[in-house]
C-alpha cells in the first residue's frame, strides 16, 4: 500500500483501487475533484482502477464536478458511510456518474467489492 496526502484528502493506493478519505468538512468543486482524480490517474498511469470514497468527515461533492471528462477514467466508485444523509447525497452523485457506482456501510465490504471488481466486469 502506498499513501499520499493532499490538502483535502488522504489516499491509500492498492493494486486496483484507492481509498480516498476527506480531511475535514468542505465542498468538492470541479477544481478539487480534477486535481484529486489527476493524482490518482497519475499513480495508476494506464491501469484501470476504482475509487472507494470513505466518507468519515461530512464533506460534500458538487454533483457538477462529475461533468468533468477526467471522471471517464474511473471504472467504478464505492461510497462508504453509515450516515443516512450521506446515502442521499450519494444517490444524487450516482445520477451523474456513468460507470459502476455502489454504496456500502462498511469499508471492508467496499474493499471486497473493489478487489473483485475487475474479475466480475
Amino acid at each position: 500500500m502506498i499513501e499520499k496526502n493532499t490538502e483535502y484528502y488522504k489516499m491509500q493506493f492498492y493494486d486496483s483501487y484507492v481509498i480516498v478519505e476527506g480531511l475535514g468538512e468542505f465542498v468538492v468543486d470541479t477544481a478539487i475533484a480534477r486535481k484529486t482524480i489527476q493524482t490518482i490517474v497519475d499513480h495508476y498511469k494506464r491501469k484501470e482502477f476504482v475509487i472507494i470514497s470513505n466518507r468519515k468527515s461530512d464533506y460534500s461533492l458538487n454533483p457538477d464536478a462529475y461533468n468533468d471528462s477526467i471522471f471517464k477514467k474511473i471504472k467504478g466508485i464505492a461510497i462508504v458511510s453509515q450516515k443516512p444523509q450521506m446515502k442521499m447525497k450519494a444517490m444524487v452523485e450516482q445520477e451523474r456518474f456513468e460507470q459502476s457506482f455502489a454504496f456500502f456501510e462498511e469499508l471492508e465490504d467496499a474493499r471486497n467489492w473493489a478487489e473483485n471488481f475487475f474479475v466480475n466486469y
